[in-house]
């Protein structure tokens, strides 16, 4: 059973995301022995580990699928755009499309560059050690030729479309990652939202904060941030313990202080020293403390962890901006 309904229209992909148990809630007996019955509940408690990491596998499979299919659309919609403005383009003028790709593509396409295509040949060089230098040149040539043809087309292409005034109403890829009730700031009718799945122990993540800051700055109110937890807890072991503490102190309202605590030294993550950053954010340490001992936080992670999954997230910073993904930390350009 499929745990995530899919919708795809006008470039949006929308989630809806399932319990992640509603898998496992069979009490069907898998085996007996000497009286025993071995429940699959049972079995998969003890396959626990196992079944999590298959999970996270199936949730990342699933979203690279979507977008690959949205490429596929994509590119298909626009080869049949480029074919149909390619013939009536050439029915007006009374030709061929192939006189017209001959008349404004192919003569238009440069040449390729001596320099350039004997650099390529001697960085190839290795690959095309079977043949001779004419031959290995050759084969150089015929690939900037083509390259240049295919450059040459697109600009064409990109022309008519202008020409002719198409509209296309695929959009691109987006992915719609719920915002509510999740560390924010900013206007909530910002034009603009940025949600970024995060890991306070990822040197990367601390990297891409001044960013952040930088894009806050520059663009104001015209800006909402929202913060998702994404532990990497298989290289990050103190990066759960920290993403439940920015949660705790999110109770008291304050989980932007913390946050900024804690990507001030990512290394000093230890339960220990996250009660001394509570102290230092100015939180009420006893209702932080019994917050972070009680683990109450860890199924809020572990269902951002999963949110994240889903939309295709593997690593650490990982950005949406209006549903489109930017991976790693960009700089501000």
């Amino acid at each position: 059973m499929d745990s995530s309904i899919v919708h795809l229209a006008t470039g949006l992909v929308m989630v809806l995301v399932l319990s992640p148990t509603a898998m496992a809630q069979s009490d069907e007996t898998l085996a007996i022995v000497d009286g025993i019955s071995f429940s699959e509940a049972a079995v998969r408690a003890l396959a626990g580990d196992e079944l999590e990491q298959l999970e996270t596998r199936r949730l990342r499979f699933d979203a690279t699928s979507r977008a690959e299919e949205h490429g596929i659309i994509s590119e298909a919609l626009n080869g049949m755009i480029a074919d149909h403005l390619l013939t009536i383009e050439a029915e007006s003028r009374g030709i061929s499309v192939a006189d017209l790709l001959a008349n404004e593509v192919a003569a238009n396409a440069p040449a390729a560059n001596e320099e350039e295509l004997q650099n390529i040949y001697n960085l190839n060089r290795e690959q095309l050690s079977g043949v001779s230098q004419e031959v290995g040149l050759g084969q150089v040539r015929d690939f900037l030729g083509q390259r240049n043809y295919d450059q040459t087309l697109e600009s064409y292409i990109e022309n008519l479309r202008e020409e002719y005034g198409v509209e296309s109403l695929l959009g691109p890829y987006r992915v719609e990652v719920e915002t509510e009730g999740h560390p924010s700031k900013g206007s909530l009718d910002a034009p603009v939202t940025i949600v970024e799945f995060s890991d306070f122990e990822c040197p990367f993540c601390r990297r891409a904060e001044p960013i952040f800051r930088q894009i806050q700055e520059e663009y104001g109110d015209q800006v909402r941030f929202v913060y998702r937890q994404f532990p990497l807890n298989e290289i990050h072991p103190r990066a759960q313990k920290a993403a439940e503490a920015s949660l705790c102190a999110d109770e008291q309202g304050r989980f932007w202080d913390m946050h900024d605590v804690l990507f001030l030294e990512p290394i000093e993550l230890e339960v220990a020293s996250l009660r001394e950053k509570a102290a230092a954010a100015g939180l009420d340490t006893e209702e932080f403390n019994e917050c972070l001992d009680s683990g109450k936080q860890a199924d809020r992670v572990d269902a951002d962890i999963r949110a994240g999954n889903m939309a295709g997230v593997s690593g650490t910073p990982a950005a949406f901006i209006n549903g489109r993904s930017v991976v790693g930390a960009q700089p501000f350009e």
